[in-house]
């Protein structure tokens, strides 16, 4: 596996429909992340989350590190990315074996979930991710982390969520010909709960709902674990395109008018303000009641959102849900999700930021960059578990990159 010039960089690389995302973080002096560098560019070679153009995704990708790297003054080679799409599936699994020595070792954790893992999956798809739920000792259930306790017989309940190997294989391509290597593949939404949910949330039962351009994507906590995940294939870019059709304009003014203007909440200003939508010809721009776009917007987010309580009711998890729904991703940003949400399906609802990393950018409410930063957080979890990892911090190194971080923050206040 490729490595970084610097062992204390996480690369992130979020790869979605509408744009790649690459951040850079190291470590400070408290072995705390902070954010070093900043890559974003449009992307074109995507459709629902699945490469569909591998030229244009590696141009897109080579950009985006590319300007990620020169802002951290870093050369990389590895990244952690995130993967989604319509092909993912997930599953439940369950197994039980025998305690050695009447006491639980690693060898008896490792045992017990490779056998849970062990199920039947179609032969196009290939394990993503195997997430323990809860283990048991005896018939003893709930119980977290079972190392070291007595017992005579182990049980787990594992999640298993899988993808595409074709897809997995093409995003690797597009990585690899961008002169990068994966790490490690996480799914977007397990990324994006890791800098948007609170525990209590995920304690009490959470939806997460992950709004991209192509492509909705669904986890349900319950207790603390995940229980469900889903891929809606209605998104943002929807959004965009109905408001294209629907008001004649190119698809660029469109997608600029649906930040700008667009709301899911109609009060009586909105009856009487107008808006003006430039022309796809010679023609003078045209006007529309901005309670026209409402309209036009309510309709497809109806269809998301109804194709997403299908989906909470499918899983079974519905009336375990204490703690509602928390909306983030790019599409999450239309004005009045969550009020929407919560007064027409008498559910709780709130719009989740990632959770603030110093450095150099500050990403506090900018939604599009939660799966970025939760590959980030994911990463950093994974490293600190690691046996013997240790963080350099060689003075002369330390120096240069305080000195870049003071520069670069003066110089890029804003995104």
């Amino acid at each position: 596996m490729a490595k970084n010039n610097n062992d204390e960089v996480i690369i992130a690389l979020d790869i979605g429909t509408s744009k790649v995302l690459c951040l850079v973080a190291d470590y400070d002096d408290d072995n705390q992340l902070r954010i070093i560098g900043v890559g974003q560019e449009n992307c074109e070679g995507l459709n629902k989350g699945v490469i569909s153009d591998i030229g244009k995704t590696v141009s897109s990708i080579r950009r985006a590190s590319g300007k990620a790297s020169t802002m951290a003054t870093v050369k990389f080679e590895s990244v952690t990315t995130g993967i989604a799409g319509n092909h993912i599936q997930s599953y439940n699994g369950n197994s039980d074996v025998n305690i050695l020595n009447d006491e639980v070792t690693e060898e008896d954790k490792e045992k017990v979930i490779d056998m849970a893992s062990d199920i039947s999956i179609p032969e196009d798809q290939e394990i993503l991710h195997v997430i323990p739920q809860s283990f048991t000792i005896d018939g003893q259930i709930g119980i977290k982390e079972p190392l070291g306790m007595a017992g005579k017989r182990l049980g787990v309940n594992v999640h298993l969520i899988t993808c595409s190997s074709t897809a997995k294989k093409n995003l690797t391509k597009c990585i690899e010909n961008s002169l990068l290597s994966v790490d490690q593949y996480v799914l977007q939404p397990v990324a994006s709960s890791y800098s948007v949910l609170t525990d209590e949330e995920k304690s009490l039962g959470v939806c997460l709902v992950d709004i991209g351009g192509g492509t909705t994507d669904v986890a349900i906590f319950i207790e603390g674990d995940i229980k469900h995940t889903a891929v809606i294939p209605i998104a943002g870019q929807n959004v965009t395109n109905d408001i294209k059709i629907g008001l004649v304009t190119s698809l660029q003014a469109a997608e600029e008018i649906k930040i700008s203007q667009g709301s899911l909440i109609e009060n009586t200003d909105d009856l009487q303000k107008i808006i003006s939508v430039p022309s796809v010809s010679d023609k003078p721009d045209s006007e529309v009641s901005k309670a026209n776009l409402t309209h036009i917007i309510s309709c497809r987010m109806d269809e998301i959102l109804s194709k997403l309580f299908i989906e909470i009711e499918a899983s079974g998890y519905s009336s375990a849900i204490r703690a509602g729904i928390v909306f983030t991703g790019g599409g999450s940003k239309i004005h009045g999700l969550d009020d929407y949400t919560q007064t027409k399906h008498n559910v709780p609802a709130r719009i989740g930021s990632p959770k603030p990393i110093p450095g150099i950018q500050n990403l506090n409410g900018l939604t599009r960059y939660s799966t970025a930063v939760g590959l980030l957080l994911y990463r950093d979890n994974v490293l600190k578990k690691m046996p013997h990892r240790t963080i350099s911090n060689n003075p002369i190194a330390v120096f240069f990159r305080d000195l870049w971080l003071k520069i670069s923050t003066y110089f890029h206040r804003e995104l």
